[in-house]
């Protein structure tokens, strides 16, 4: 329906601007500020800029990105045989070569230690159990008998 009526919208949006370019030259025109020839030398140069609604347009990227997300996940365990990393970039998160840069830039920047969070809570899971299985008493545990 949202979209139904996005483009309901742009067809009015292209109806005023006809309107308005109409109104506009028979203005300039009756008061001599143009004649007819130079409103044909300036209408392809005039452009009207209206407002746009940012939260379906917000709504609609976040959509887009979480659909792009959900094919990544996809192939993600596919990555380095059957996809490349480069190819994941531009045809399936559909980013732009600057994009791609900025991001690694990005990533550079920050410490290695922040990349690793994921790994670091699945190597402190992984921790957890052994301690669990080996019957030592872990930091809940501890805690709780106090």
């Amino acid at each position: 329906d949202e979209l139904k009526f996005t483009k309901f919208i742009a067809k009015l949006r292209r109806r005023f601007s006809t309107i308005f370019d109409d109104v506009l030259k028979t203005q300039l025109v009756l008061k001599g500020v143009i004649t007819e020839a130079d409103w044909e030398d300036i209408r392809e140069q005039l452009q009207y800029t209206f407002a746009s609604d940012v939260y379906y347009t917000e709504s609609k990227e976040q959509e887009i990105l979480r659909s792009r997300v959900e094919v990544l996940n996809g192939v993600a365990p596919y990555m380095g045989t059957l996809y490349s990393k480069s190819y994941v970039q531009k045809n399936i998160l559909k980013l732009t070569d600057k994009e791609i840069s900025d991001i690694a830039d990005e990533i550079a920047e920050v410490p290695e230690e922040e990349h690793m969070v994921g790994d670091s809570l699945e190597a402190h899971r992984e921790r957890e159990h052994q301690k669990d299985m080996s019957g030592e008493p872990n930091e809940e545990q501890t805690s709780e008998g106090e």
